[in-house]
């Protein structure tokens, strides 16, 4: 049985080596084989600080299984001890950032049945991908027209002349052929998925799922699939809808090392940068509904290439100026750069850092925009601070905001007053027309 030990970024955890794995609560109980393991697996990305006595976990948040342990890194969103008290409404928050941008496919409302106090988000992955595609695959099964290349007693498609050259056979006919067929490779990618997938589930409920998922895809061959294979799958208006389902299997098999031989899972990881997340669930939140947050109707880009810092002498232009989100509408352009970082009300400019500053500085010069935005989470009051930047003349505002990470996002009420938060920051970049 694999014991489950809940880490918060940038918080150390004391651990011991002995002959199990274990989780006490406090201390993390680890064999030489796992400690060993997690090694390997830090040197590739690294997500802990790993001391001689203690774990520190870095900028990555999700879950690592290695040897009899596993790992769920949860962002922290309190300050202090609270973080342990509020486990639950961490790791729902997680999934439904994780669920807005779009790198699980889940849904809020399964968010919100969710025991999350006695579940590991392992399990809970799992849980959630297995119920989506079971219900997605009863309704569509993606066929294809696949090359076929076989010797038979009849003409199929066009005969093989190259092949077809033994008197003694020519009774057999080498034939190719296309046949419409559900064992294609995105089916097997599936059906290979959660075949491991129920493998390592320890939750009945999940691991039944998965099997009649394998069910249904009957017909289709129960073959290895690499992420090199994975990476080849077109996708078309036809099969978009298996998108997110074939993105989790590629995680699976990208970070797992299990074969269709192998009895459990040896190690698995699913870690996502938070500074990345945090950016992407901001945008993807206001993108949703630009003229609630900024209280007009505005045009909203993520991630715009707005020109570059420098040309080269020799020709060419380097450092490209990307801000998170540009925003335009009948005032004129503004500029929302989002920093997970916790920002310091006893430091006079907040812990703003010179190079925040100065990128912001960078993107309204060269759009030119009417106001900047640098947005921090927040896990107690709001940050508030205002700065105007002198180009040329032109007064830019740069305002400094937060907010808080910490309202129970899959509960409707706290996502409301996530939405209510955020529109109170960003509005006040807003030029009025």
């Amino acid at each position: 049985m694999t014991a489950t030990a809940t880490l918060f970024e940038f918080q150390a955890c004391p651990y011991e080596v002995g002959g199990t794995d274990a989780w006490d609560g406090d201390v993390l109980h680890l064999t030489e084989e796992t400690l060993a393991a997690l090694d390997a697996l830090n040197a590739s990305r690294p997500f802990l600080a790993i001391g001689r006595t203690t774990l520190k976990p870095l900028n990555l948040v999700g879950v690592v299984k290695a040897g009899g342990i596993t790992l769920e890194i949860l962002p922290k969103l309190f300050r202090g001890d609270a973080c342990e008290r509020h486990r639950a409404v961490i790791a729902g928050n997680l999934l439904t950032m994780l669920a807005c941008t779009e790198r699980l496919s889940v849904r809020d409302m399964d968010l919100a049945g969710l025991d999350l106090d006695q579940t590991d988000l392992f399990e809970v992955f799992i849980f959630l991908f297995a119920k989506h595609l079971a219900r997605l695959l009863k309704t569509t099964q993606r066929r294809e027209y696949t090359r076929q290349e076989e010797e038979l007693r009849f003409v199929r498609g066009r005969i093989d002349i190259r092949a077809y050259t033994n008197p003694a056979r020519l009774h057999i006919i080498p034939c190719t052929f296309h046949e419409y067929s559900v064992d294609t490779l995105l089916n097997r990618t599936l059906k290979y998925t959660c075949h491991l997938m129920a493998r390592t589930s320890r939750r009945t409920r999940t691991v039944r799922t998965l099997r009649a998922i394998t069910d249904l895809l009957d017909a289709v061959t129960l073959v290895p699939v690499t992420v090199a294979e994975v990476d080849t799958i077109a996708f078309t208006r036809l099969n978009r809808a298996f998108e997110p389902f074939v993105r989790v299997c590629r995680i699976f098999l990208a970070h797992a090392t299990l074969t269709l031989q192998a009895s459990d899972v040896e190690t698995f990881s699913f870690l996502v940068p938070m500074e990345k997340l945090f950016e992407e669930f901001v945008a993807a939140v206001i993108r949703e509904d630009p003229a609630y947050f900024f209280g007009q109707e505005m045009e909203v880009t993520a991630q715009e290439r707005i020109g570059h810092l420098v040309e080269r002498e020799g020709g060419g232009h380097a450092f490209t100026l990307i801000p998170d989100l540009v925003a335009r509408g009948p005032g004129g352009a503004v500029v929302v750069d989002t920093k997970y970082k916790i920002l310091d009300r006893t430091d006079p400019t907040c812990g703003v850092s010179q190079a925040d500053a100065y990128q912001v500085f960078a993107y309204v010069t060269m759009l030119p925009a009417e106001a900047g935005m640098l947005l921090y989470p927040d896990t107690e009051s709001a940050a508030s601070q205002d700065y105007l930047y002198d180009i040329s003349g032109r007064k830019v505002p740069l305002l400094i905001r937060s907010v808080s990470l910490a309202h129970p996002l899959v509960t409707e009420e706290g996502w409301q007053a996530f939405r209510d938060d955020l529109a109170a920051a960003v509005r006040a970049v807003c030029p009025r027309p």
